[in-house]
């Protein structure tokens, strides 16, 4: 995946980007112009949610820059895993061995389980997935 963002703060390890589709809709809400906000003379205040890329090594960048990002697919893979189908394994594990466990168990028994699986795991992710590193940052490739 390829993005274009301007450079919003410059870290030790890392840079925090803001995207430029996000940016160019604040400038057009504030000002109601066609100009973008990479334009020159234009002086607003970039504001919005940013993300983080890593500092690149071989590539001078100072704030305000408008620079392409690339992010690997494997990231996105992960993501899924980690949100998606995980916790929903977890629930059909629970599912499947409280009819095991019981096998007279009501479904509305084995319905519980599989939510508090589902939930259990994801507050496990919750607390424990800030401190796992499941991938790398996106990488800034290039500065337009």
């Amino acid at each position: 995946m390829r993005r274009k963002a301007i450079v919003a703060g410059i870290h030790e390890s890392w840079v925090d980007l803001l995207s430029l589709d996000e940016a160019e809709t604040a400038h057009k809400k504030a000002y109601g112009t066609a100009n973008t906000c990479g334009s020159t003379g234009c002086a607003c205040q970039l504001s919005g949610r940013t993300f983080r890329a890593a500092l690149p090594e071989n590539l001078p960048i100072r704030n305000g820059d408008t620079v392409e990002v690339t992010a690997s697919s494997y990231r996105a893979l992960i993501a899924f895993f980690t949100i998606i189908a995980l916790p929903a394994a977890a629930g059909a594990i629970a599912w499947f061995a409280v009819g095991l466990w019981r096998p007279a168990g009501t479904e509305a028994l084995k319905a519980g389980a599989a939510a508090l699986g589902v939930l259990g795991f994801s507050a496990i992710l919750l607390v424990f997935g800030r401190r796992i590193t499941w991938a790398k940052l996106p990488r800034i490739t290039a500065v337009i």
